[in-house]
Order: C-alpha cells, then structure tokens, then sequence
C-alpha cells in the first residue's frame, strides 16, 4: 500500500482551497461592479437649468422636460412633408429616404405598400416633374406625453424640366401624427410620423 502523507501536505491544500473560493468571490463581486456601472451609465445626467434671473433648478422629470418643443416639431413636420411630398423626378430616392428614415416601423409599411409597391415613385421618376411646397400656416392641435398632432397648410407648385411653361398649384392641408421616442443618435427628434394624411383644399 502506498503511504499517505497527508499531515505534510494539508496546509498547501488548505491554502489551495481558500484561494480558490477568494477567486471566486473576486470574481462575483468583479461581476456586479461591471453590473452596477452599466446600470449606472444607462441613468440619464444630472440637468440644472438656470434661469434668466439666474435662478438654478435641477429637472427632476427630464423625459418630460427633454421633450421636443414646439419649434422643433414645426421644423420636422415640414422637413418630413418636404422630404414626403416635395417630389422631385431627380432626387427621388435620396428624399424620400430621409422621409422614410422619420416614419415609425408600423407607418413604414403603409407607405412602402402606399407608394412603392403601387409603383407610383417609379412612374414619376419618369416623368421629369418636381415640386415645390411652400407653407402659410402651421399649428399644434393635440399635444399628449405620447403624441402630438400638427397641421400645415402650404400651397403646391408642379412643374416641369421638359416643359418650362408647364405650371399646376393648389392649396393643401397635411395632417401629420407624431409619436413622441426616446432620443438617440439615429433619433434625435425625439418624433417620428405614426401617420399622415393629405387634404386638397382649393386648386389655384
């Protein structure tokens, strides 16, 4: 029988086995510190607005006071309109790219089944027109912590490259329902278009 001598060896294996557990331990609390500053760099910043008169308060909701004002919904209302109906024969697929980079998933596929699939953006490309919209009134009629709901009138100018006699305008109101996002880098909005809708109203 071979002989065992434990008495000479327990310490090391003792040590061996506590060092074990030490790394193990390590290595959970390694663990939740990784966890915690993930959760920590998630947290929004610390926001202090100062006033006019110099008065400083820290935004304690800053969903709510990051949401977007009303001159920024203004501007992408239009700039979607533009992008959406401001066709032009030329630079067709690099606008309504950026429209479509402005619509929520569910809209998308409105407008792809709408307009792309019906084959009306590859007629018109064809067709060497392009217009211009130019708006005359804009405002606000429903505004939620969810959406917000904006008008614009603006009057429509077609034209066309082949024909420089060639002249069609009327008057038109857009509907346009905007789903309030978080901001980020590929939305920095804070908007996107749930749905629009177009009305003719007079033809000049």
């Amino acid at each position: 029988m071979k002989r065992r001598y434990y008495e000479v060896f327990g310490d090391l294996e003792a040590q061996a086995e506590f060092l074990k557990l030490a790394s193990l331990l390590l290595l959970a609390l390694q663990f939740f510190s990784l966890f915690g500053a993930f959760m920590l760099a998630k947290r929004p910043p610390v926001v202090i607005r100062v006033s006019d008169v110099g008065k400083a308060e820290a935004i304690q909701d800053l969903e709510l006071a990051n949401a977007p004002s009303d001159y920024e919904v203004f501007d992408f209302a239009k700039t979607f309109t533009k992008r959406f109906r401001e066709l032009n024969s030329y630079t067709l697929a690099n606008d309504t790219a950026e429209a479509w980079n402005r619509m929520t998933s569910r809209y998308r596929k409105i407008a792809d089944r709408d307009l792309v699939e019906s084959g009306f953006f590859a007629k018109f490309h064809d067709t060497g027109l392009y217009t211009h919209i130019e708006f005359k009134e804009e405002t606000i009629d429903r505004n939620t912590p969810e959406y917000v709901r904006v008008a614009l009138i603006g009057v429509r100018n077609i034209l066309s490259y082949n024909d420089p006699v060639y002249k069609e305008s009327s008057l038109f109101k857009a509907e346009l329902l905007l789903k309030k996002v978080p901001r980020s880098r590929e939305i920095p909005w804070g908007i996107l278009v749930e749905d629009y809708r177009e009305i003719l109203l007079n033809k000049l």
